[in-house]
């Protein structure tokens, strides 16, 4: 990634040397790319992956996630029970995880607790909306504590079955999950948010511990060409502290349906507070054409 961010910037500088002109931004830096073989046993899968990163570097951030997010009477009661994984983790996640511990040097226990971490304490912001030719248009931003070292870990993962994508997404390195992923001309997801590759197929789901509790689909004759969902039910009103609802919903009205593309739909989760000092990254997707999958870092000054 400071590679990649270094090479814009350098270009950025040559560019307006001659003009003698401050170097304009460059764009948003890319994760690294790494492939998972679902052929692989469980516990070697993330191998390849884990070798493109600083072992210290990653058990430290396990440690701080852990940490600062994990109450220490959770730590106590978990890493005992860690040692029956198998017992209430369902398979290839419970062998996934036992690998990536095993590579870093870790407890299963903090390998368990990272995963539980990171499914308690995120944020985000998603839009599905529908140009008005019938595409079908899919973005988030993901928030989170830990920002500074969550934007070193992100990645992009394509999981390969019999030498072809069965699925690909954006995490973090160590989570055996997905917070936002497609599959290829079937559907993208993020969160609770699901868009599919026709004209009508994005709704919000609102699930409880039971099943879904709220269906709020996309109604294009309607008028309701986007949806956007937060942290907050879209039937309640946001809190005034945290209402990056409105400011998405102006946007999007801003841009019009006409216009929407990838890019309309970049710049509408660009506007603050939809993009905050929380944000690691932003992707925008379509499951029709997943070949524009992207994400990007983001950092707000």
């Amino acid at each position: 990634m400071a590679r990649g961010c270094g090479l814009w910037g350098l270009l950025a500088l040559l560019c307006g040397a001659g003009a003698g002109l401050p170097p304009a931004p460059g764009p948003p830096p890319a994760p690294p790319r790494c492939n998972v073989s679902l052929d692989s046993p469980a516990e070697e899968r993330w191998l390849p992956a884990l070798r493109r990163f600083d072992p210290a570097f990653l058990r430290a951030a396990v440690a701080r996630v852990i940490d600062e997010s994990v109450p220490k009477w959770v730590h106590e009661v978990i890493r005992p029970i860690a040692a029956e994984l198998e017992f209430f983790m369902p398979q290839p996640f419970a062998g996934e995880i036992l690998g990536l511990c095993k590579a870093l040097g870790i407890s299963l226990g903090d390998g368990v607790l990272l995963n539980f971490a990171y499914e308690s304490t995120a944020f985000c912001t998603s839009i599905v909306a529908q140009d008005d030719k019938g595409n079908i248009y899919h973005g988030r931003n993901l928030d989170y504590d830990f920002v500074d070292i969550l934007s070193k870990i992100t990645i992009d993962v394509q999981f390969i079955k019999s030498g072809q994508i069965a699925y690909q997404g954006t995490t973090f390195l160590g989570y055996v999950g997905l917070w936002t992923g497609q599959s290829p001309h079937k559907f993208t997801i993020s969160g609770d948010e699901r868009g599919g590759v026709s004209p009508k197929e994005g709704m919000v789901i609102t699930r409880n511990r039971r099943g879904p509790a709220d269906l709020w689909p996309l109604d294009p004759l309607g008028g309701a060409w986007f949806r956007v969902e937060t942290n907050y039910d879209h039937w309640t009103t946001p809190p005034p502290f945290d209402d990056r609802r409105t400011p998405a919903i102006k946007a999007l009205n801003a841009t019009g349906q006409q216009n929407m593309n990838f890019d309309a739909l970049f710049k509408v989760l660009s506007v603050k507070p939809v993009l905050n000092n929380n944000t690691v990254y932003t992707t925008v997707m379509s499951a029709a054409l997943p070949e524009k999958y992207q994400t990007w870092i983001r950092t707000v000054k």
